[in-house]
């Protein structure tokens, strides 16, 4: 794990949920639970601002006081940083750090605060890796208060290939973010249900193409526009963007032409990614999605409630969410947004998913992400190396 020098730096960014503290008084910087973001910004209209909206319908319901936290830089000595501050100056209960690359500090930082409950989101197995990092040698021993979630990005990837490929499109593209896990489960199942429907349908192969490509960033960018851009100049019908806001990079890239469409993540990004003066961003045919805001909210609330219901979380070790927990999904249906699928072939596309989950690729089967290209006889991936 990079362990890079930085800045000690930290942003702050508080909103008080609900109540309101005499300025200046002791309680002013006090809260109950602080939310821990992943790169990029908190409200990305994404992975970060509806992790955190779990957080907020926690203290809307409850009464309890929440706020969150952004590191200074994509580094562990920026993570270690906020979450001190957290739990030192802000005194908070609970944690919720949410993405992958939290892991490392994470090692760090439980065993030395044994007293906080820490929800990771996106979460890797801290009890069971090797991060060969300074001062952390192998995995951390078990906590109880501790409880990792990640999600198989693999079914809701290969729901969307699958239905992008049923509807007729050809041409697909992956433009993914950073090489971390859940982006590389994302993009490989993709191309697996890309693949899979292409057998379905007796296609021959070659007939469905997709384009890789690891962005190695989450954020939007004119150089973006310009690269993706020149996919749908050479072909390409509708690009899986998955990372943050490069798909503001998509969008306006697909704007600048005709017949451009996007396959939104994380969230439905056809009502989170509005078009201006319009309800929502119709080039967005439909979105790999995670249960990002109801995963958040149920994690917290079991926090603050203890007992069993934390147990529950803490005892498991690392809590999978797919396809068959309704939490690693396609968003629902819209015949608008389709040429030829009807909704249930659409329904069918779950089952469908869940039956094959243990047979999809996933980061631990391929090298650094590359796509695994012996898995494909029907598609022809073109993998573009950064």
């Amino acid at each position: 794990m990079k362990k890079i020098l930085t800045s000690l730096l930290v942003i702050l960014m508080v909103f008080s949920l609900v109540g309101c503290d005499k300025p200046g008084g002791e309680e002013e910087n006090k809260y109950d639970v602080v939310f821990l973001a992943d790169v990029g910004t908190i409200y990305d209209g994404g992975f970060n601002q509806f992790s955190y909206k779990g957080i907020e319908n926690y203290c809307e319901k409850s009464g309890a006081k929440g706020t969150y936290l952004q590191p200074a830089a994509n580094d562990d000595e920026s993570r270690k940083t906020i979450f001190e501050q957290a739990v030192n100056q802000m005194s908070a209960k609970v944690v919720v750090a949410v993405g992958f690359l939290w892991d490392a500090a994470l090692c760090q930082l439980i065993p030395e605060y044994p007293d906080v409950k820490v929800i990771f989101i996106d979460a890797d197995d801290l009890y069971n890796i090797d991060y060969n990092w300074d001062g952390i040698d192998d995995s951390i021993e078990h906590s109880d208060n501790l409880a990792m979630i990640t999600f198989a990005e693999q079914d809701c990837g290969y729901m969307a290939g699958y239905a992008v490929v049923l509807d007729g499109y050809r041409k697909l593209g992956f433009f993914g973010g950073m090489a971390v896990p859940a982006v590389v489960r994302f993009g490989y199942g993709f191309i697996d249900g890309a693949e899979a429907a292409a057998k379905d349908l007796g296609l021959a192969p070659g007939e469905v193409e997709v384009k890789y490509y690891y962005t190695g960033t989450f954020d939007a960018s004119p150089d973006l526009v310009t690269f993706v851009a020149n996919w749908y100049t050479e072909g390409t019908e509708i690009v899986f963007s998955c990372g943050g806001t490069i798909v503001n990079s998509v969008i306006q890239a697909a704007k600048d032409g005709e017949n451009r469409w996007i396959v939104g993540v994380d969230t439905d990004e056809y009502f989170t990614r509005k078009a201006e003066g319009a309800e929502n961003e119709p080039l967005i045919v439909t979105s790999a999605m995670k249960s990002l805001e109801n995963t958040v909210e149920d994690a917290v609330t079991a926090a603050f409630a203890g007992g069993d219901a934390w147990k529950a979380y803490t005892e498991k070790g690392l809590i999978t969410l797919g396809a068959a927990e309704d939490a690693a999904v396609i968003a629902p249906y819209r015949a608008e947004n389709w040429r030829v699928l009807t909704q249930e072939q659409y329904d069918a596309i779950t089952t469908k998913t869940i039956e094959v989950h243990a047979t999809l690729a996933t980061e631990a089967d391929g090298v650094n992400g590359a796509p695994i290209m012996e898995r494909y006889t029907l598609v022809t991936v073109k993998y573009i190396e950064k």
